[in-house]
């Protein structure tokens, strides 16, 4: 146990002595924006407990600048390394993010998501984006427009395409099927029957 409580105090001194180091990261452009599969700014609805090193954050998107996505949309986030990200209920972010599996929607630190600021003095982003919050609202909206989210109907047509079927017969065709296999069962009862006979 006391071995247990070492270890523990220090994966939490660790965390606290080698903080995140991110490689330097150039201002968000038109061609860096590639990078992503979704660019959105939105405000957060809520946000999941930390379980495996991963937690989520629930987002009303309030403009999608890229991406094929419904208006709410959760996004996965690291919640116990050094390099891990803070989301709280009722924040507003520009959100950039990569799908690392299909419809796993991930944010880095390390990236160039960012948070809204009322005090734009406490904006930490501005100095590796060269731009305000807002600035960056208006480059991207310039740069890649704002687009339409896919209906939630639009999304359903799209599953029922690409997943496994599984079609059932109507009642009627099942009793047909019922009545044609009962009809075979007979027939070859008959038929054997009728071997054994002859012999």
């Amino acid at each position: 146990m006391k071995k247990l409580f070492l270890s523990f105090l220090l994966l939490l001194l660790s965390l606290h002595l080698f903080p995140c180091q991110c490689p330097t990261l150039e201002p968000i452009s038109k061609e860096s924006c590639k990078s992503y599969n979704v660019i959105f700014y939105g405000k957060i609805d809520s946000v999941s407990s930390c379980k495996n090193g991963t937690s989520t954050a629930y987002f009303t998107i309030k403009e999608l600048y890229k991406g094929s996505v419904i208006e709410h949309v959760k996004v996965n986030f690291d919640c116990t390394s050094s390099c891990m990200m803070n989301f709280e209920r009722g924040e507003e972010w520009i959100i950039y993010g990569t799908y690392t599996k299909f419809d796993l929607l991930s944010v880095s630190f390390c990236e160039h998501s960012r948070k809204y600021f009322a005090d734009q003095t406490k904006d930490f982003y501005e100095l590796a984006a060269k731009r305000t919050f807002e600035q960056e609202k208006v480059f991207l909206r310039t740069e890649l427009g704002i687009q339409p989210f896919i209906i939630n109907n639009e999304l359903n047509e799209q599953q029922k395409v690409f997943k496994p079927h599984n079609d059932q017969p109507s009642d009627i065709n099942k009793l047909w099927l019922l009545l044609i296999s009962f009809g075979t069962m007979g027939i070859i009862l008959f038929f054997t029957r009728k071997k054994k006979n002859d012999k």
